[in-house]
């Protein structure tokens, strides 16, 4: 009877060993859990990270396109067409209407205006670029800070006063405001690759040298997410910057 109750005792399992194998599993388990949460906290990061890139790539293959059809058609690419380039001067010249593009029409640090056929339809349009530190809609769109963009087809010779009130599609959400950095969002360089001057702002009839002096733009996009890192609980940043030629 005693050698019975003895292999009893050892086929059971104790109270203290049941308590390490349960804390064994829970160590283990909540090790696991914690390298999936940090795996998809990672991914997170790591997805808005690549949506701000994304959104600064589309916007600057946008504007490279643009940049490289300002100022086609050219006055000088028609026979009948004026000896010099049309200039504020020439702009009621009926060969300096709405099917001339007069290149870069007003620039800014935040803002750029230009003409040209942009689509390659045989039309020139209007086009601006246009930072907003607050959407002045109502009611205000939660993405601003924002970099806009409108193209509307030209209409007058006036490549200032004589255009369509533009209309608006925002291009890139939450930028960060330039108004404290080194350089804005948009700078200037003529053709030996100097820097541009344009001040507080230049445009093609008041300053037409310093206009016509353009020859590259820089567009630099620093642009921050809306959400926060799950890890780190700030804003992922995102900083793009690209030089586009005008080509006409």
């Amino acid at each position: 009877m005693a050698r019975h109750r003895n292999k009893s005792r050892q086929a059971g399992t104790s109270l203290i060993e049941v308590a390490m194998t349960v804390l064994i599993l829970v160590i283990v388990m909540g090790a696991v859990f914690s390298q999936i949460d940090r795996v998809t906290k990672t991914s997170k990061r790591e997805a808005m990270g690549v949506d701000l890139v994304q959104q600064n790539r589309d916007f600057i293959d946008l504007f490279v396109r643009d940049v490289h059809m300002t100022g086609y058609p050219h006055s000088l690419m028609y026979a009948n067409s004026p000896n010099t380039a049309c200039t504020p001067r020439a702009t009621s010249d009926p060969r300096c209407t709405n099917s001339i593009s007069v290149g870069i029409v007003a620039a800014t640090p935040t803002s750029l205006r230009l003409e040209g056929d942009i689509y390659g339809d045989g039309n020139v349009y209007s086009v601006l670029y246009q930072y907003y530190q607050v959407d002045p809609n109502v009611p205000p769109d939660p993405n601003c800070p924002c970099l806009r963009r409108s193209a509307v087809l030209k209409i007058s010779g006036d490549p200032i006063q004589g255009q369509s009130p533009p209309q608006y599609y925002t291009e890139v959400q939450n930028i960060i405001d330039p108004t404290n950095m080194v350089q804005g969002i948009f700078t200037y360089f003529d053709a030996s690759g100097a820097a541009v001057n344009v001040g507080a702002g230049v445009d093609y009839q008041n300053n037409f040298n310093v206009v016509q002096s353009i020859d590259a733009i820089k567009v630099n996009l620093n642009v921050r997410s809306k959400t926060r890192d799950p890890q780190t609980g700030m804003q992922v940043v995102s900083s793009l910057a690209s030089v586009a030629e005008l080509e006409n």
